[in-house]
């Protein structure tokens, strides 16, 4: 079969991001071609692009095929071949050789979706958010749940994210109904990897610039238990789902009438990053007291204390204690106002900022705060014992922590996931 380099060059290039890069399944190591378009599977995420032109049957390995193909001309014609085993690429008086390629009854079938969940929504704002949530997912395997992003389809599509420290979550415009559904990091790491590179507005309709301007491009998505399909332009993504029930969240969100203080975030940055080398010594625990239109940052070291005090907008005086990490994080490279509430030095701290997912992140307390700490584990108990209620299991009580000195804890509320 023949198809030109640059339609060849550019689908690989597409779709070499789902292949594995070490597997014990020989034959998805390579990407399919037939039927008029290229798949690629690592068993957990499939994708198949349209390919016009590759309508043989055969097996090529990806990788390879790109670097042969990387120094081509784009308007040359690459002649593909496959005969026992051995696969040819002929393109511009160039050609490769591949043996021992498997055959193609050996690589895997794309997943079937089982489920009559459908739906359409702006893949602008479904990719968006999830990017930006994913880095607040969990990276250990301890919880598989907290290992993606969790979609909860409603009147408003809500989106989460949580790793036991940190909580994000966004809400999506659009309408979606169905079960929820939790998809894992790498799948939300592909589908912005095909959607940077595929995704087209949706144009039918559209005749004049105005119009053109405020196509949408959107993503139709068909999801079961197990999988989640997605589809747009000449994509089609199929990615496994985390099973299991993601915790409810929602209860450890501050109530919206708790009064905020409201800070510049580079100011805060600026604060912080005085600060870091002095908090890292000490578990890496930052406090803030806020009254009298000042929020007095501080931390203590093993021989240095360090304060340092910014504006503030506030009603009520409060105080907290977090970990230096997490909001180095936030605050890196906002600019602008950020507000933050909490209900008491020992409850979780939202902040919210605009374009950016709203954030819990629990607090942290040293030893000398005993009655606080007796009252945060009296409430975590409480916390634990209803949900265990709800859903007839018992609460993992193993706490983490996220830093190896034993000299404070974090204050921390962990819900063990149905299974």
């Amino acid at each position: 079969m023949e198809i030109q380099v640059k339609k060849l060059r550019d689908a690989l290039d597409l779709i070499v991001p789902v292949i594995p890069g070490k597997t014990q399944v020989k034959s998805v190591s390579y990407v399919r071609l037939g039927e008029g378009r290229v798949v690629a599977t690592n068993l957990t995420i499939s994708a198949a692009f349209q390919l016009p032109g590759a309508n043989e049957d055969l097996l090529l390995p990806g990788k390879d095929a790109m670097e042969f193909l990387k120094y081509a001309l784009g308007a040359a014609m690459a002649q593909i071949t496959a005969d026992d085993g051995k696969v040819t690429i002929t393109a511009g008086g160039m050609e490769t050789s591949f043996t021992d390629v498997p055959s193609v009854d050996e690589f895997p079938p794309l997943p079937k979706v089982e489920g009559e969940n459908q739906g359409v929504i702006n893949g602008d704002m479904l990719v968006r958010t999830l990017v930006a949530l994913v880095p607040y997912a969990a990276s250990e395997n301890t919880r598989p749940v907290l290992n993606g992003v969790n979609l909860t389809p409603g009147d408003e599509v809500e989106a989460a994210a949580a790793d036991g420290f940190r909580l994000a979550w966004r809400a999506i415009p659009g309408r979606l109904s169905g079960p929820s559904m939790i998809i894992p990091h790498k799948g939300v790491d592909v589908l912005e990897h095909l959607w940077k590179r595929a995704a087209a507005p949706e144009l039918s309709g559209v005749s004049d610039i105005a119009g053109l301007a405020r196509a949408q491009r959107l993503i139709r998505l068909n999801w079961g238990e197990k999988h989640l399909k997605l589809q747009f332009d000449s994509v089609t993504l199929i990615i496994c789902l985390i099973t299991g029930s993601y915790p409810n969240y929602h209860q450890l969100i501050p109530k919206e009438t708790q009064p905020p203080v409201t800070v510049d975030a580079e100011e805060m940055y600026r604060a912080l990053s005085q600060m870091a080398h002095v908090a890292k010594d000490n578990r890496g625990i930052v406090r803030l007291r806020w009254e009298e239109e000042v929020l007095q940052l501080s931390a203590k070291g093993e021989a240095q204390e360090v304060s340092v005090p910014i504006p503030a907008q506030l009603t009520e005086p409060g105080s907290t204690a977090i970990n230096i990490q997490y909001l180095r994080e936030y605050f890196k490279g906002l600019s602008g106002m950020v507000s933050l509430q909490a209900e008491s030095p020992t409850s979780p701290v939202l902040f919210t900022y605009r374009g950016k997912p709203d954030i819990v992140v629990m607090p942290m307390f040293v030893e000398k705060d005993a009655k606080a700490k007796a009252e945060v584990e009296e409430v975590v108990e409480e916390a634990e014992a209803e949900i265990e209620e709800e859903i007839d299991e018992p609460i993992d009580e193993q706490v983490e922590e996220p830093i190896e000195k034993p000299v404070e804890e974090p204050v921390k509320k962990k819900v063990k996931a149905k299974k």
